[in-house]
């Protein structure tokens, strides 16, 4: 009765193990597929600015994507699963822990499509070779793609950290963006597509950030010309959204289409 209650009490403990194990990785496998977003695009060019989550929080849900620092402190490029900060003086920080988050998309990275070799002569001519990459699979998928290359010439952006009252993001963008023209820069392109139907949450189309290899320069994409370019396209299945938990954000009014706003500052 002994060695039954033993073989019986085994073969339990097994089933547990395959069990937890399939549930594990049918978890990754979700969140593999899955981009999570912190609060949406309309809210944010209203000003809504105050952080919702932490950067530690933000790093659990993924390891690559972009977005900006409570009080839009500079422009967020999250690569190999490190949360970069490029900021409005043309440094580049790794963010802490603490550090909040009021905007971002985030993935972890999970190539499903590589880009072939890739060249552009400017914003414009890069992303029509993307939207030529994803019309393979179709355009009313969310991705996100990741482009190294040479740059004989990259204009990028970042955004000084803004003090209550909050002002919309057009205004901030016309009297405390700073612009910076860099040449001959080997780095990296995180790159964000969201359909034309998902535009009431995010806005339509790439949304490109910029980080070189010496990690000591990036920001925001404004303007390129690259060379050598490759890298891989991750196809998303599923969106998940964290909204913000303040008043200002229970009582803003959404009547207002953004699509002109957020056209004018991307």
């Amino acid at each position: 009765m002994l060695n039954k209650k033993i073989v019986f009490i085994s073969i339990f403990v097994v089933c547990l193990i395959a069990i937890s194990a399939v549930s594990a990785e049918n978890e990754f496998l979700a969140m593999d597929d899955a981009i999570h977003q912190v609060s949406l695009m309309q809210s944010f060019m209203h000003g809504e600015y105050d952080g919702v989550i932490t950067v530690g929080e933000l790093k659990s849900y993924g390891d690559t994507g972009l977005g900006t620092f409570e009080g839009v402190n500079g422009e967020m490029i999250v690569l190999d699963g490190v949360v970069y900060q490029a900021a409005a003086d043309g440094s580049v920080n790794v963010m802490k822990d603490n550090e909040t988050v009021p905007f971002s998309t985030v993935t972890p990275f999970d190539e499903d499509e590589k880009i072939p070799e890739i060249s552009a002569s400017s914003f414009d001519d890069l992303t029509a070779h993307l939207d030529k990459e994803i019309k393979k699979y179709g355009i009313n998928n969310i991705y996100v793609a990741k482009i190294k290359g040479d740059f004989s010439n990259i204009t990028v952006r970042s955004v000084e950290k803004q003090e209550k009252p909050y002002k919309e993001f057009t205004e901030v963008a016309k009297v405390d963006q700073s612009v910076f023209n860099y040449t001959n820069q080997s780095g990296t392109i995180v790159a964000v597509y969201f359909p034309e139907y998902m535009s009431e949450l995010n806005m339509h189309g790439w949304h490109l950030h910029f980080l070189n290899d010496a990690k000591d320069k990036g920001g925001h994409v404004l303007g390129l010309t690259m060379e050598n370019g490759t890298g891989g396209m991750d196809t998303i299945q599923e969106f998940d959204m964290i909204l913000p938990q303040s008043e200002s954000f229970a009582k803003m009014d959404f009547s207002e289409n953004m699509t002109a706003k957020i056209n004018s500052v991307e």
